[in-house]
């Protein structure tokens, strides 16, 4: 096939200008899109603006050689997809506006209605109706009237969307630094697009094609907010640039010049070149210096830090002996108060016994209080070794298979007498011909049920306590239930932790904090679990314990 030559007159100032106002932006627009993306390949935002710049400038290589080819053929080759090129690039840019406000990717649906806008163009470019001719004579396309109109509503459309997003800032209130973000990202993507329609339209309506030539010498004011915007904003939330790059791109571009310097035209490109090459090394070097602050006080601070954990380290031994000092007095103190109160409980049950002769209603009374004090200390002593025990991994549990349920109606006609000295009920349902096999410590659940039924009788100043078993689906639960000063939703958090009372203890001062903790250990230590429950203040509460069944 022939070549058919292109015998426009095109001036050489204009293929200049074409040149000029093609050739840097590809090369900027593509530099800043892989490199924004190679540094932050997982954020979504920095995809779409690879994608962004890639149709942007398939848009201005297929917009040059229309300009500067020769050949009729390759002119209508690359005429054809510069609509689809287009439409695309200006829905990317409205993608990437919605999600940088959003922060977020937007849902499928909405990806999925994009990709239909562009569909349109895409099979009238594919099935070659994008240009239906070309005029030789004027060197023009006969251009498809509809993909035009349609190409221009969507224009419309993504620029009015974008103003509503730019505007939402001032509008709302919220961070200065949002706000001023915002406006500047948005704003100048909002700008470069509505610049870059109306020229288009008023190109395309006139046939003035090089209004198009001196419209895109606003792309490198575009690309200088966006580096700005990653400089300064973080807008692509990755820590530190490899600024290197772009001062090799300022090299170029400032080179790229000499092949323009020729007469007042070229010397104009040429101071502006310098502006915008002056401009990025302002923002270059202001984030270098940045970086290398940055640098520094992280040094200072990693230096610190390491002296800091330093001393942590000796606080640290430091408490661990001190802890280790604070177990064994507790244990030594514990075990010296037991041969005192063994001889106190004693001697006490013989003067109530009549060992010593009658004693008189009112010595009585005292002597049984001496007696209940004593009980209440050896308590809090058996807690404290106990809990020493398990600090130091002391604490042994004797496993044995036993019946649960005796275990727990011993233990509940036990401590009857005790709460019917308090005016108080205890009931225990446990039918005796079920049985509640476990393999435990039954010393170790047998305090648990002790701990847990005084604890009811503490806190519970009339009524009942109601204990119960019940076997199903192989586990055993044990409940004590009582119509006492109940807990707060607060209080049930902390209720089994070392020293915790909860709201009950303006109601009784006696108790050691310690009971339920050593509860929640010994039933863990059985692979089984402890809760409460209550529905607050003054409406009682409810205890309850799981154990596995054995065979």
């Amino acid at each position: 096939m022939d070549i058919i030559t292109n015998t426009c007159y095109i001036s050489s100032k204009i293929v200049d200008l074409a040149y000029y106002s093609h050739l840097i932006p590809i090369f900027f627009s593509l530099l800043i899109g892989f490199l924004v993306f190679f540094k932050s390949s997982k954020n979504i935002l920095s995809k779409i603006f690879l994608s962004f710049t890639i149709v942007f400038s398939l848009w201005l290589i297929a917009d040059l050689v229309t300009w500067v080819s020769t050949n009729y053929y390759l002119i209508y080759t690359f005429w054809s997809p510069v609509d689809y090129l287009e439409t695309t690039m200006y829905i990317l840019g409205l993608y990437f506006v919605i999600v940088f406000i959003r922060k977020s990717n937007i849902s499928w649906f909405k990806r999925l209605l994009l990709l239909l806008v562009t569909l349109i163009p895409f099979f009238i470019t594919v099935l070659n109706k994008s240009v239906l001719g070309f005029s030789y004579s004027v060197c023009e396309a006969v251009n498809n009237n509809f993909l035009l109109d349609y190409r221009f509503a969507i224009e419309i459309l993504v620029v009015v969307i974008i103003f509503i997003y730019t505007i939402i800032p001032i509008l709302k209130k919220s961070n200065s630094l949002i706000k001023k973000s915002r406006l500047i990202v948005a704003g100048s993507m909002f700008l470069f697009l509505i610049i870059f329609g109306i020229t288009s339209y008023i190109s395309a309506t006139t046939g003035f094609y090089e209004l198009n030539l001196y419209a895109l010498l606003i792309i490198p004011i575009f690309l200088l907010v966006i580096i700005y915007a990653v400089f300064e904003l973080n807008v692509f939330s990755f820590s530190i640039l490899r600024t290197q790059y772009l001062v090799v791109g300022l090299v170029i571009l400032i080179i790229g010049q000499l092949f323009f310097v020729n007469g007042n035209t070229d010397r104009l490109l040429t101071i502006l070149t310098v502006i915008i090459s002056v401009s990025l090394s302002i923002i270059l070097f202001r984030n270098l210096k940045r970086e290398s602050d940055q640098r520094i006080h992280i040094e200072k601070l990693s230096k610190e830090l390491a002296i800091s954990n330093s001393n942590l380290e000796v606080a640290n031994e430091k408490l661990k002996g001190l802890d280790k000092l604070k177990s064994e007095f507790v244990s030594l103190a514990s075990h010296q108060l037991r041969s005192p109160l063994t001889a106190i409980k004693g001697y006490t049950s013989m003067l109530m016994e009549g060992d010593y002769g009658e004693i008189n209603p009112q010595a009585r009374d005292t002597v049984e209080r001496i007696m209940e004090s004593s009980n209440n200390l050896t308590l809090v002593v058996e807690d404290l070794l106990n809990v020493t025990k398990i600090e130091q991994g002391g604490m042994k549990y004797e496993m044995a298979k036993f019946d649960f349920g005796d275990e727990v109606r011993n233990t509940a006609k036990d401590l009857s007498i005790t709460a019917e000295k308090k005016g108080l009920k205890l009931i225990c349902n446990v039918p005796e011909e079920q049985k509640y096999i476990v393999n435990g410590d039954k010393e170790k659940l047998r305090q648990v049920l002790i701990n847990i039924i005084d604890n009811g009788m503490k806190y519970t100043k009339a009524g009942q306590i109601d204990v119960g078993l019940k076997l199903e689906n192989g586990k055993i639960t044990l409940s004590i239930k009582d119509t006492g000063a109940g807990i707060t939703k607060e209080a049930i958090g902390t209720l089994f932790k070392k020293f915790a009372r909860g709201d009950g203890a303006k109601l009784n001062t006696s108790g050691s904090g310690l009971g339920l903790y050593l509860v929640k250990e010994i039933v863990e230590a059985h692979k089984g679990r402890v809760w409460v429950e209550s529905e607050g203040l003054g409406k009682g509460s409810a205890f309850f314990v799981e154990l596995d069944e054995v065979k």
